[in-house]
């Protein structure tokens, strides 16, 4: 009855990351997407904005660019060892 408990357990954990995984990635295509809107912005407006606050704004996107996929590397990172340890519940 435990192994039950244990191995229903590891399978909600293990959708939970799949859930998880899912909204890092839809995140992780709205930041880029905004990112590549900002430099055609800039591209076609550059002239009449302030540079510096453009700079820090875009700095503001790309850091939260790679914030978001370290978030995703981490979840992906504890789906593959759950997805291992489930493969060994199972041999």
């Amino acid at each position: 009855m435990e192994h039950t408990n244990s191995s229903e357990n590891t399978a909600k954990e293990y959708e939970s990351l799949v859930q998880q995984e899912d909204e890092h990635i839809e995140r992780l295509k709205t930041c880029t997407k905004l990112i590549w809107d900002a430099l055609a912005i800039i591209s076609q407006k550059a002239s009449v904005l302030h540079m510096d606050t453009v700079k820090e704004a875009a700095d503001h996107l790309h850091i939260m660019e790679l914030d978001l996929r370290r978030e995703l590397f981490k979840v992906r990172l504890k789906k593959s060892i759950l997805a291992n340890q489930m493969k060994q519940t199972q041999a």
